[in-house]
């Protein structure tokens, strides 16, 4: 219930309805895979970020935003390996970073570092 409740407010009333692009237009920037979640189809949610991150694989959101769903499903292994790749593109990127995205990237990567820990993995 929690989890729900946390993903509902995480992703609710962030994500606005693209309009359709012209035939000739550029592909643009996916920047989230979110939109219209569904906490009843936490697959589905999976399957268009995967298909996000085939379009765009560089978009650190929308490694942030797999890991969520991924969280949310219990994958905690690809989950903390989406943190880690959003991390590293961060780290790689030319462009400013947003303050808060990174902030929240690191944040996951703590707790997936005391996970495994706990687990005896790390």
């Amino acid at each position: 219930m929690a989890l729900a409740l946390l993903a509902g407010m995480l992703v609710g009333g962030c994500q606005a309805e693209q309009p359709s692009k012209p035939v000739n237009a550029p592909t643009p920037l996916v920047t989230s895979c979110l939109g219209g979640f569904q906490m009843d189809d936490l697959k589905l949610m999976v399957e268009r970020c995967d298909e996000a991150i085939v379009q765009t694989p560089d978009q650190a959101d929308l490694h942030r935003d797999r890991a969520l769903v991924l969280t949310l499903l219990g994958d905690q292994a690809r989950a903390c390996n989406d943190v880690d790749v959003a991390l590293s593109l961060l780290n790689r990127s030319s462009q400013p970073v947003d303050p808060m995205l990174l902030h929240e990237l690191q944040v996951r990567q703590t707790t997936c570092k005391h996970s495994r820990t706990m687990a005896g993995s790390d």
